[in-house]
């Protein structure tokens, strides 16, 4: 009965416009057929941002519960910056680095990063609203216990990224390299994940909701358990099969 129940906790969805109809997958994990149609995706989030040339030049240092609205820096190299409790809004952040640094409790509002650097920052229980990442390198991010909700990540390379305890609410993922980022008990509502691959990543505790794998190549460390309440399709689950088994118990023969 357990390994019953842990497998109908994987809810398999085949392709939109597939002629394939699955009653039941490898591993005997059941898979929805055409009567559980997924639902339409929300759109991709993002911020409201004037043009650039509307954007005043932030030229000030950052510090601890600086507010910076309506500006815009580029190339600027933050290192070991204290900037907690700061609250940035409206504003355009182009190759910029943040190295080190605290910026816990920070606030991220309508703000874009474009070919950045996150170099280790601590972004602990920061606060993200209607933003975006846009390529770049987040490396050794302490986000964990962050708020995240309506951000777009796209093309970013996401190694080491500490995700544990976060929420995640309207988030989505597109063409991005996941390798070893810890959701360890993150929740994470309504996050979608086309074109990323995922390595090593950890699930493990986590509590999902109406998360869509679709379009993603899936390789985990571990919690599959948590993966409760993830749509993925077909492919992924032959591709995932291996790891089911021997997560179940069962031996191939």
């Amino acid at each position: 009965m357990e390994t019953q129940t842990q497998a109908r906790a994987l809810m398999i969805a085949p392709f939109e416009g597939s002629a394939h109809a699955y009653s039941s997958g490898a591993c005997g994990c059941p898979v929805h057929n055409d009567r559980m149609q997924s639902a339409t995706p929300n759109p991709v989030p993002g911020p409201e941002l004037p043009p650039a040339s509307a954007l005043t030049v932030l030229d000030l240092p950052v510090r601890d519960e600086g507010h910076y609205e309506y500006q815009r820096a580029e190339g600027v190299e933050w290192d070991d910056v204290f900037a907690s409790h700061a609250r940035f809004s409206q504003c355009l952040l182009t190759g910029v680095t943040l190295a080190g640094g605290e910026w816990g409790k920070t606030t991220f509002a309508d703000v874009r990063f474009e070919d950045s650097r996150l170099l280790g920052p601590d972004l602990s229980a920061s606060h993200w609203r209607d933003s975006e990442l846009r390529r770049g390198i987040a490396s050794g991010v302490q986000w964990y216990d962050a708020d995240v909700r309506r951000v777009h990540f796209e093309q970013v390379k996401l190694d080491a990224v500490n995700f544990r305890g976060a929420a995640l609410v309207d988030v989505v993922f597109t063409d991005c390299l996941l390798r070893e980022v810890d959701f360890g008990g993150a929740k994470l509502t309504r996050v979608r994940f086309p074109g990323c691959t995922f390595q090593d990543a950890d699930f493990s505790r986590a509590k999902l909701k109406d998360v869509d794998l679709r379009g993603a190549r899936l390789h985990f460390k571990g919690g599959l358990d948590a993966l409760r309440g993830a749509t993925i399709d077909g492919a992924q689950l032959v591709e995932l099969a291996p790891a089911l088994a021997a997560h179940l118990g069962l031996r191939i023969g």
